[in-house]
């Protein structure tokens, strides 16, 4: 089963990739976060194997969270992470990708290109 944080601070947007992913076998979204400081207490207590994180957050942003998942006090092995984000511009993705992000996708355009992404990986986790 893959344990699965989302970083989203849009109760829709949480709602809708959780209903979409609850008929996922192998996928299990273990807990959410609205902002900076909650996904980082998260990540600080419990090992997930995958992270699904929003850019723009209430407070901070998906960007932190991420640079916290490689930091040397990050006590865990580090989740894949998929940004799903509205800020999908060359700069924000290099700079995911600089930070060892494997999947970066746009909210509006390439939505269920992320849920199968997530299914797929998911099948490496059976």
């Amino acid at each position: 089963m893959m344990r699965v944080l989302l970083v989203e601070d849009s109760q829709l947007l949480r709602d809708s990739l959780m209903e979409m992913l609850k008929g996922c076998t192998h996928v299990t979204i273990d807990d959410y976060a609205t902002n900076k400081q909650e996904a980082i207490s998260l990540l600080d207590t419990k090992q997930y194997d995958f992270m699904i994180a929003d850019i723009e957050l209430a407070h901070g942003n998906g960007f932190e969270v991420v640079r916290h998942t490689i930091s040397p006090e990050y006590p865990f092995k580090r989740p894949l992470t998929l940004m799903l984000t509205n800020h999908t511009n060359g700069y924000f993705k290099n700079l995911a990708n600089q930070l060892g992000v494997k999947y970066f996708y746009d909210k509006s355009m390439d939505f269920e290109t992320a849920i199968q992404t997530i299914e797929d990986e998911s099948k490496n986790f059976a």
